[in-house]
């Protein structure tokens, strides 16, 4: 092969490599750009920037307006009949009366959008973004509105029909709206992020229902039941009507506020749930079978309450007060009830506690004197005025626990662990305190005639000999 074959072969191997990305190239930078700068829009707008435009009465009729930027733009009474909407960015935008049937906004986002009056008729609105949106009147007959999020959407005198498309959920919405819900059985319905506003619900059964996020201003809930409903993040005003429970249980559940006074107060059945109760003053208040799952209640005054059948899953009691309360089938799983007062307390086989706690419940509850507790975990544990005299509790784990004038005479507590522990005015007359780590404990005032203490670490760390 001589010199220019092998160059000649060499260009069309060059070519043949260069081909392929000359033609994609082609396709998608090319030939995009000329269409954007020859061929007119409309028809041809897609990624148009129209942001905040004027196009009032504007003809669009089929035009690829996909993925075009339309937020804030008037586009009141626009033709817009069979157009390419997909993914367009319509936030804000004004299509009051425009006609849209036909038209695609699939996966559009329509934030605030408002579609008063709108011709939407066989559009095609899957996926669409529509919360906030004004609905009002808008003509909605034959549309597909299938995975469409219509949070806080305004479905005032809406057109639907049997042929549109919609979550059973926003059917439920709009019958709500426009028909009112005064007395109806809604239990355990999803209205979660629902424009309620203004909705007669009086006596309505909304026990369990999911009514986050709802706007309820110039609602009337009066006489309904809201039994473990969700009020989380509902938006409740002056205007609201509601039963005074219900708004005590709301208040709960969205305001941070500690050491509520809450003595003797009706929450029974109320719902809440990752409410915020510190330090609040709950004694005496009915909470049968409310829902504080994940609440916190540290440093709580629960005395005397009634929390029979209430569900307490992982919520914080910390240095709470449960004493003399009741605790008939209350769920207190995953609990935190360090240094819960448990003494006087009713308990019975249906109450779901871990054994740690339950433990340290018959203990309180003169179940701990002469008992074998060695290798018991009672860290944290609220043993103040406890009857242990003569009770096992070698290698037990007391760390940090309370046991402020206990009664530990003649109890084994060989090699315990007592750090941090509260003993003031604790009678440990002759206990077996050998080898017991007691620093950062408190002996204030306790009785320690005739203890053992050989090769105890005393509270200022000194091993006694």
């Amino acid at each position: 092969m001589n010199r220019s074959d092998s160059i000649l072969r060499n260009i069309l191997l060059l070519l043949l490599f260069l081909t392929p990305v000359l033609v994609v190239v082609l396709v998608f930078q090319v030939i995009p750009y000329l269409r954007s700068r020859f061929v007119p829009c409309p028809p041809s707008c897609r990624e148009a920037d129209f942001q905040a435009a004027d196009l009032r009465q504007a003809d669009f009729a089929k035009a690829d307006l996909s993925t075009a930027n339309l937020t804030a733009a008037n586009l009141e009474r626009a033709n817009l009949q069979g157009a390419n909407l997909f993914f367009a960015q319509l936030k804000d935008a004004n299509l009051k009366g425009a006609d849209l049937r036909g038209a695609s906004l699939r996966g559009a986002f329509l934030f605030n959008a408002n579609l008063s009056q709108a011709d939407l008729r066989r559009a095609d609105l899957r996926g669409a973004r529509l919360r906030k949106a004004n609905l009002f009147e808008a003509d909605l007959r034959a549309t597909d509105l299938e995975y469409a999020s219509l949070e806080r959407a305004n479905l005032r005198s809406t057109l639907l029909d049997e042929t549109t498309k919609i979550n059973p959920k926003w059917r439920l919405v709009w019958e709500l709206v426009n028909h009112g819900g005064a007395g109806r059985p809604l239990a355990g319905s999803d209205l979660r992020g629902a424009d309620l506003s203004g909705t007669d619900f009086q006596g309505a059964d909304l026990r369990e229902a999911d009514l986050r996020d709802v706007d309820f201003t110039a609602a009337d809930l009066t006489g309904a039941d809201l039994g473990g409903a969700d009020l989380h993040q509902a938006l409740l005003d002056d205007t609201t009507k509601i039963d005074g429970k219900w708004w005590l249980v709301w208040e709960i559940v969205n305001q941070v506020a500690s050491e509520r006074d809450l003595v003797r107060a009706d929450l029974s059945h109320a719902n809440l749930s990752r409410g915020y109760l510190r330090r609040a003053n709950l004694t005496g208040a009915d909470l049968s079978g409310a829902m504080l799952v994940e609440a916190d209640l540290r440093g709580a005054d629960l005395s005397e309450a009634d929390l029979s059948q209430a569900d307490l899953t992982e919520a914080s009691l910390r240095q709470a007060n449960l004493q003399g309360a009741k605790l008939t089938g209350t769920n207190f799983s995953g609990a935190d009830l360090s240094l819960v007062n448990l003494s006087g307390t009713v308990l019975d086989e249906a109450t779901l506690m871990p054994d740690q706690w339950r433990l340290v419940w018959e203990i309180v509850n003169h179940q701990g004197a002469g008992r074998d507790l060695s290798a018991a975990f009672l860290g944290w544990a609220y043993l103040a005025e406890a009857d242990l005299h003569g009770a096992n509790l070698e290698g037990a784990f007391l760390h940090g626990a309370i046991l402020e004038k206990a009664d530990l005479k003649g109890a084994n507590l060989h090699g315990a662990d007592l750090q941090g522990a509260n003993l003031r005015q604790a009678n440990l007359h002759s206990a077996d305190l050998r080898d017991v780590d007691l620093r950062g404990a408190d002996l204030e005032e306790a009785s320690l005639e005739e203890a053992n203490l050989q090769g105890a670490t005393l509270p200022d760390g000194t091993i006694h000999d």
